[in-house]
């Protein structure tokens, strides 16, 4: 059985990914790995839990469907979040030198390997 925390891992090394989280709907972090950062892991994932929910009402009020994935483009970086399940929640936090396509091509390849270390 594949453990999260290597599945994170193995994420954070493709080049341009800087952090990888898996969060509770309730914002607590079930497990994240993260290259070379000062930002608080715990306090990361109370915010990524907190923003996936406009998100979610953003797509109900559209009438477009349940919310796959998310993707937030910033001055210095990119967040993706995707749901896994119903009660989990995966960030991954990119530079903008990272090919984003690629980033979610990797986020969706091992989807089904996270949900199943969980």
């Amino acid at each position: 059985m594949v453990i999260l925390n290597e599945l994170l891992n193995e994420l954070t090394k493709l080049e341009g990914i800087n952090a990888a989280v898996v969060v509770n709907r309730d914002g607590f972090m079930i497990d994240g790995v993260m290259r070379e950062s000062a930002i608080d892991m715990e306090y990361m994932a109370a915010i990524i839990s907190a923003g996936i929910g406009s998100s979610e009402q953003m797509a109900r009020k559209l009438e477009l469907g349940a919310l796959n994935l998310s993707m937030v483009e910033c001055e210095k970086g990119v967040v993706v979040v995707v749901q896994i399940g119903d009660d989990a929640i995966m960030a991954v936090v990119a530079d903008l030198e990272a090919k984003l396509g690629n980033v979610r091509y990797q986020i969706k390849k091992r989807l089904s390997d996270i949900m199943d270390a969980l």
